[in-house]
């Protein structure tokens, strides 16, 4: 496997932002849950038991968040801790897919809590991107983190447009 390709590349729905274009919007609080019951035989949290609240941290440290019940929240479900679309990791622990659920939402009702589905996968360089599946090279060392950040940047990347109700990006 080839572990130079650096680069991230995005298909969302929504144009990703740079990091610090969400000061603009205020965000109360994160909220992060691991729910892997859509794959019967899951074994992620045996191995990643804290995955969720890293994940929650990794958001957190990203944000200003105010505490203010009127500003928006973000809720995100982590859905699948994958091995090449299995949802039995091996002993070693390896994975490399992690697919989620992101919503921005507040206490007047006024976003649209659409959900919006994230697919991170992890390939080497000479694979080409599916349409809807963010792409992160391969590194064993620091894979696991490699993985939940790149989730927490594309979390905290979306936040502007989705929390204003715009999607038209």
């Amino acid at each position: 496997m080839k572990t130079t390709f650096a680069k991230l590349t995005a298909v969302t729905a929504l144009a990703l932002l740079p990091l610090g274009a969400f000061a603009e919007t205020p965000i109360s609080e994160v909220n992060v849950h691991a729910n892997l019951n859509e794959y019967v035989d899951a074994n992620a949290m045996q191995y990643y038991p804290q995955i969720a609240t890293d994940v929650q941290r990794l958001i957190a440290e990203r944000l200003d968040l105010t505490g203010d019940a009127g500003d928006p929240m973000i809720d995100v479900e982590i859905k699948g801790v994958l091995l090449d679309g299995d949802s039995v990791l091996p002993d070693s622990a390896e994975f490399n897919e992690l697919r989620a659920t992101i919503n921005y939402t507040d206490d007047n009702n006024e976003i649209n809590a659409e959900a919006m589905p994230l697919w991170i996968k992890a390939s080497t360089a000479d694979t080409t991107p599916q349409e809807g599946v963010i792409f992160v090279a391969p590194d064993r060392t620091d894979f696991y983190v490699a993985m939940i950040t790149t989730l927490a940047n594309t979390v905290v990347d979306n936040i502007p447009d989705i929390a204003r109700g715009d999607k038209s990006k």
